[in-house]
């Protein structure tokens, strides 16, 4: 266990605007949360007055679990220094490093990696510690609210809100997505404004408010408020600003490594995870709906729940929805879905974040769905060549017609493709000692 207090005042320690991290090395008890005990000695030994909050930051397996307390003295940014400890338990652990994060105070809107020194004095080559620290390390920033249970208000958006009509972060076929602002707090937010004409338009948007009160993750958007009248419903939501993953793929001078696309499926991995832990099933998971929390870090958040549905394993589910490409064989067959269904959007996704190639497309719907029903797919593409055979692997879990065959989120978590540390840094030094990013085949004038 390990305790830093820290602060920032013109860049040097000062004795007061505290903050402190506890850590716990949690590998063989992953219910292990900080206990009361422990939050009365941190507010005690930082002599706090006030707290902001207390909030816990898992790392992308659930191995180790961090309490943040935060204090409110200023609203500058607070560097943190985690340093971790040798596992006394595994004596084939290797040299831990410290680690420097920087959390933006009031919002933690941002987890920025500065960099590290070993524990003993010795410095790792600095990608490979950057590499180590960003990937492990540096989870999606929490909303800058407490998660909340929305109920829809029969008032207008204005009256507690100002809209930017003019600014449009998004749209489709429910409507338009709007950057917004509390007027109380100035809170930066998105307004998604769905048009519901008809009661059914109503009720989906009703399914989506309850989906969303569920849901408690740091990789699924969250719900602020909600807003309803005669023909539209206003959800005010989480406000991220680094654009659709998509628009990540199709960018020729965005040069996705297969590090990068490592750090992107791990964590819609987690957020799916956490969505069938609860019984809810998203059924449109696409590059369009993963949003990047800023421009540069490789942090997303999954958005778009208005298909999603609650999975009752009684009760056969199934769908006629959702984007051809992308579509599971059980529902373009119109069989019964379940949480695998899920897990095949997500080798899709993972196939076009390392080749640029989308798996199943074809020149119209129809040969696509064709596609998709013979599972026709390889890895022999010129674009795979460079790629890792655990990589491989992972995508061959995933696109198997048989949904019972697929691996789970869990399960996809636990492959050494995303958990296999030694892999990790083998690739980061190929990719540092060649200069080599993943070579990109981008398809134009498509519709998704």
């Amino acid at each position: 266990m390990n305790w830093y207090i820290v602060s920032q005042e013109a860049g040097e320690i000062k004795g007061r605007d505290y903050a402190m991290i506890y850590k716990s090395e949690t590998k063989r008890d992953e219910n292990h949360t900080p206990d009361s005990n422990l939050i009365r000695l941190t507010s005690k030994m930082l002599k706090m007055k006030r707290l902001e909050g207390i909030n816990t930051h898992y790392n992308s397996n659930l191995l180790e679990k961090m309490a943040y307390f935060q204090c409110v003295e200023k609203p500058e940014t607070v560097q943190c220094f985690l340093k971790e400890n040798t596992n006394e338990l595994d004596s084939g652990a290797e040299e831990n490093e410290a680690k420097e994060t920087v959390w933006h105070h009031l919002s933690l809107k941002e987890a920025i990696l500065i960099g590290g020194t070993g524990r003993t004095g010795n410095r790792r080559d600095d990608s490979l510690s950057f590499f180590s620290s960003s990937y492990r390390r540096c989870p999606a920033p929490p909303a800058p609210f407490d998660h909340r249970i929305v109920t829809t208000r029969q008032t207008a958006v204005n009256s507690l809100y100002t809209v930017n009509r003019r600014e449009i972060l998004g749209g489709g076929r429910f409507g338009q997505v709007h950057k917004c602002e509390e007027k109380a707090t100035g809170l930066k937010l998105a307004a998604k404004i769905i048009k519901t004409r008809g009661v059914k338009e109503k009720d989906e948007v009703m399914n989506e408010i309850s989906v969303m009160n569920q849901l408690d993750h740091v990789n699924l958007i969250q719900l602020y408020d909600a807003f309803e009248s005669k023909n539209d419903i206003v959800l005010v939501m989480e406000y991220v600003d680094g654009g659709e993953l998509f628009d990540r793929i199709i960018d020729e001078n965005c040069n996705l490594t297969e590090l990068d696309t490592i750090l992107f499926i791990k964590q819609i991995c987690e957020g799916i995870k956490h969505m069938h832990q609860m019984y809810i099933l998203h059924l449109d998971l696409k590059p369009e709906n993963i949003l990047c929390v800023n421009r540069d870090a490789k942090q997303i958040k999954i958005i778009d729940f208005g298909l999603a549905r609650r999975y009752k394993p009684r009760e056969k589910l199934r769908v006629n929805f959702g984007t051809p490409e992308f579509l599971a064989p059980e529902v373009v067959n119109y069989d019964f879905v379940s949480f695998p269904t899920d897990m095949w959007s997500i080798g899709v996704i993972a196939y076009m974040l390392l080749s640029g190639l989308s798996p199943f497309l074809g020149d119209n719907d129809a040969e696509t769905l064709n596609n998709i029903l013979a599972c026709r797919w390889d890895l022999e593409e010129e674009e795979f060549q460079d790629i890792s055979e655990e990589g491989k692997e992972f995508i061959s879990k995933l696109l198997i017609k048989e949904k019972s065959w697929r691996i789970s989120a869990s399960e996809a978590l636990k492959h050494p493709w995303l958990s296999d540390h030694s892999l990790h840094r083998r690739l980061s030094s190929q990719e540092n000692c060649c200069g080599c990013c993943l070579s990109r085949t981008f398809w134009k004038n498509q519709q998704f």
